[in-house]
């Protein structure tokens, strides 16, 4: 019986041997990466005359070395008596560990990086030795950026954005309504208004790029049958002619931006409709019938019943909603390019414009503008993210 017991704790023991190997592993593999492995060593080894040419082959060996140091980090982990003991509650964690570290690495880091070059001016080069030329100028591009006329357009086009996109959610809502039936052919009807949101961002601007020229668009088409009239001209050919031109909606500075955000709004309403068709298969019957027998319908119902239920999808569907209108940018680039004059620009073109379009080489100015859109959406994200947690913590 003593036996029995020895091995079961046995079982549990700390592996001295593994703790050894996976740590010197790992601190080698730390130590390589922070001291050793740069792109001028990279250089020197294989012999480059350019150390820009060594950047990529750095990336990779860094790459592999990270996970070379990952997988030893593991290593040490599952040699430990308290991961033997607690393996149930350590193992998602390990599971999770790779994605967060990348996420770490570039998403979290490249912000806080972003964050930094805000207060430099840099043309975004290195020199010939492969030197950061950025200078330190503080707050200055934040004092530039409060006196730009283009960043003030560019970010009342982002807060339209904002407030016109939000109507994908309750349209979304009402269409998932109207497909959440049991009827002949209904799945086609679904795939059809979900269609649009599996087509790229690019084609849709395109899409609507051609459907609002004025010449031979589908707006045209349509302002033809109402303003326009086929005449025979003195040569004898039919030409059209209207009492009211079509509108360019893309041409005028008053439209543009209107005419891009219905492009944009269009594939959102399709995501918001398949948020709420997912959670309407999971609204409780025994609560409809419930409220069927209290006297509720229509409106009381879908206020008091349903979209109690929907709080879930109506979370993911504004938040979602909100990042995309914020980091709009697709649909600018491939139908307006910010014109005409700078009047559809939001701050998400308007950084890349200033860091490598048009005003290449202000990576400083950029990083500032980019600063100011990401405590925009931070702000909002974590107003929805406290107000979910107070809703879960009142439910509970």
């Amino acid at each position: 019986m003593s036996t029995d017991v020895t091995g079961s704790n046995n079982r549990f023991d700390t592996s001295v041997t593994q703790l050894v190997i996976g740590g010197v592993v790992l601190a080698l593999c730390v130590y390589m990466l922070i001291f050793v492995i740069n792109t001028t060593m990279v250089q020197e080894f294989y012999g480059y005359s350019r150390q820009i040419n060594a950047r990529v082959p750095t990336f990779f060996i860094r790459m592999g070395l990270l996970l070379v140091a990952l997988a030893s980090g593991f290593f040490c982990i599952t040699g430990h008596s308290y991961y033997k003991r607690n393996k149930l509650a350590v193992a998602p964690w390990l599971f999770l560990a790779i994605g967060l570290a990348f996420f770490l690495v570039y998403v979290i880091v490249p912000i806080f990086q972003s964050i930094s070059y805000s207060f430099t001016k840099w043309n975004g080069l290195y020199d010939i030795n492969g030197v950061w030329t950025g200078e330190w100028v503080g707050l200055h591009n934040y004092r530039v950026l409060w006196e730009d006329p283009n960043f003030w357009t560019s970010l009342k086009n982002n807060l339209i954005w904002l407030v016109l996109f939000m109507l994908a959610v309750p349209i979304g809502l009402f269409i998932a309504l109207f497909l959440n039936q049991t009827v002949t052919g209904i799945r086609i009807y679904k795939s059809l208004f979900f269609f649009p949101f599996v087509i790229s961002q690019v084609v849709v601007g395109l899409i609507f790029s051609w459907a609002y020229n004025p010449e031979f668009g589908l707006l045209s088409e349509v302002w033809g049958w109402f303003f326009c009239e086929m005449k025979e001209n003195i040569v004898g050919n039919l030409t059209r002619v209207c009492s009211v031109e079509p509108p360019s909606i893309l041409g005028d500075a008053k439209m543009a931006t209107y005419g891009i955000i219905a492009a944009g709004i269009w594939p959102q309403i399709a995501y918001c409709m398949i948020l709420y068709l997912t959670g309407l298969n999971n609204v409780s019957s025994d609560q409809i019938e419930a409220g069927q027998l209290d006297g509720a319908k229509g409106w009381k119902m879908l206020w008091h019943v349903v979209l109690p239920q929907l709080k879930p999808a109506t979370f993911i569907a504004i938040v979602v909603t909100v990042i995309g209108a914020l980091r709009s940018f697709d649909m600018i680039a491939t139908m307006t390019q910010g014109g005409p004059y700078g009047s559809t620009n939001v701050l998400a073109y308007y950084m890349y414009e200033q860091a490598v379009g048009e005003g290449v080489g202000r990576y400083g100015y950029g990083s500032a503008i980019a600063t100011v859109l990401f405590l925009i959406m931070l702000v909002y994200i974590s107003y929805f993210l406290w107000r979910m947690y107070q809703d879960e913590k009142e439910g509970g």
